[in-house]
């Protein structure tokens, strides 16, 4: 046997490891059934999804115990599983600690519950002083604004010092960092720049729904 193969039957790995492959798995079947379409009346096309995946996983379970030393040691346990091998359960061989069978579904479901994407706009301006601010926009497939939303604005410092070779200063950042959406789908920050900030732009980040966007602002001189 050689040490590759040692080694993956000695692969164990966690539940959510194994949900995650098979997910990655069904998405990449769920994409090239969306690349094959079928015409149909005038006007009409049919594609095609997979509407449920059921699965049964035959796994070798262990409790893996982890310490780490110091003032206060802790302990931790984690629970790691591997496949069974056709070949392990046919022989009385196997060196396994305990067998489970794990039965699941995947089910298809709408798309943001079935609503409109949403869509995410976000630019810098500034005020009346001249100073930059972030103004976001939050709206639906349909162009319909949604309110009461929160919109997370921060300051990218790695991402900074990337664009502006200088790290910017400690006082330098948004005012208000999380902010919801008016009735008209927008929230809107300001961007307090540091009397000598010596980075001459600043790269700013907009999350919201889901949703994240790179933006950049020049520092006013």
């Amino acid at each position: 046997m050689s040490d590759t193969t040692q080694q993956a039957q000695e692969l164990f790995g966690t539940l959510d490891e194994y949900l995650l492959e098979l997910a990655d798995g069904l998405a990449k079947a769920q994409a090239e059934l969306g690349a094959i379409s079928s015409a149909g009346a005038p006007g009409r096309q049919f594609t095609y999804y997979v509407p449920k995946l059921d699965f049964e996983l035959r796994m070798d379970l262990r409790v893996e115990t982890t310490t780490v030393s110091g003032p206060t040691p802790t302990t931790g346990k984690v629970l790691k599983m591997r496949p069974v091998r056709l070949a392990e359960t046919a022989t009385s061989q196997t060196r396994t600690e305990l067998v489970s069978i794990i039965r699941g579904s995947f089910v298809a479901v709408p798309a943001n519950e079935g609503l409109p994407p949403v869509v995410l706009d976000a630019s810098v301006t500034k005020d009346a002083s001249g100073l930059p601010m972030v103004v976001a926009r939050l709206r639906n497939a349909a162009g319909e604004a949604l309110p009461n939303v929160e919109v997370e604005f921060n300051l990218d410092r790695r991402t900074t010092l990337s664009l502006a070779g200088v790290e910017p200063h400690p006082d330098t950042d948004v005012t208000l960092a999380v902010v919801k959406t008016d009735a008209s789908g927008e929230a809107r920050t300001m961007v307090r720049v540091a009397v000598d900030e010596k980075a001459g732009v600043l790269a700013l980040t907009v999350d919201a729904a889901g949703k994240t966007l790179a933006l950049s602002c020049e520092v006013p001189r």
